[in-house]
C-alpha cells in the first residue's frame, strides 16, 4: 500500500501481514487470521502460541523515493493475553545490496522492556566482550534495544532498521524480526505489517 509523507512528499510503502513471510502462519494452531476494525487491511495475523517466531518481508527499492533515508518498522499490537514476548529480545535485520544492519528489540512496551533489561544486566555484562567482537564484524550495528512505541493511529511500532535508497540500483530490501533461541512459548502479538517510510 502506497502513501505520501506530507512533510517531505516522499513515498511510503506498507507491506500487509499477508505480504509477509511468517513462519507457520498457515497453521491455525499457531496463528489466526482475522479482520480488525482499526486495521487498514482486510486481515491481520494474531499469534496464538509458538516458540519459533520469525517474520520476514521483502520489497524493491524502485518502489521508493530516490536519495532518501528510509526506516522499516514492524506495525503491531499486543492482545490482552500477550505473554512471553518480553522474556528475550528479538533479533532484527535489514539488508539492501551489500548493506546489512542488525540489532535487537523487545516486542513489548518500554515499561516491560526496562524491567527485563534490569533483570538481565548481569547476563549482558558477562557477554559484553563477545558482543563487542561481533559488532566489529558488522557493517552497521543497529542494537536499538527498544520496545514497541505507541502511534497516533492506535497501533504500535518498533524499528527493524534503516537504509539509504540511492535510487539508481534495482535492489530488494530484506527485513526480518525473529526470536528463535529462547525455546519458550509466546503469544498475543497482532501483526498488521511492515511500514517503510522516510526518516525525518
Amino acid at each position: 500500500m502506497f502513501s505520501i509523507e506530507k512533510s517531505t512528499s516522499k513515498k511510503c510503502y506498507m507491506l500487509s501481514a499477508r505480504d509477509l513471510s511468517i513462519t507457520w502462519a498457515c497453521n491455525p494452531l499457531y496463528w489466526t487470521w482475522r479482520p480488525l476494525v482499526e486495521s487498514r487491511f482486510a486481515e491481520v495475523a494474531e499469534l496464538r502460541t509458538i516458540w519459533w517466531l520469525e517474520i520476514c518481508g521483502t520489497m524493491n527499492t524502485q518502489m521508493l523515493s530516490p536519495k532518501t533515508v528510509y526506516g522499516a518498522y514492524l506495525i503491531a499490537k499486543l492482545a490482552d493475553r500477550a505473554y512471553g514476548l518480553d522474556s528475550l529480545p528479538s533479533e532484527v535485520s535489514l539488508e539492501v545490496g551489500n548493506f546489512k544492519s542488525q540489532g535487537t528489540v523487545y516486542l513489548s512496551t518500554r515499561h516491560d522492556q526496562s524491567r527485563k533489561q534490569a533483570a538481565a544486566a548481569d547476563l549482558e555484562h558477562e557477554h559484553f566482550s563477545k558482543r563487542i567482537g561481533a559488532s566489529r564484524r558488522r557493517v552497521l550495528e543497529g542494537d536499538h534495544g527498544g520496545g514497541l512505541c505507541e502511534r497516533k493511529d492506535g497501533w504500535m511500532e518498533v524499528e527493524i532498521g534503516s537504509f539509504y535508497n540511492e535510487g539508481c540500483a534495482n535492489n530488494d530490501v530484506k527485513m526480518s524480526v525473529k526470536e528463535v533461541k529462547g525455546a519458550h512459548l509466546k503469544g498475543g502479538l497482532i501483526v498488521e505489517g511492515i511500514e517503510i517510510r522516510p526518516k525525518i
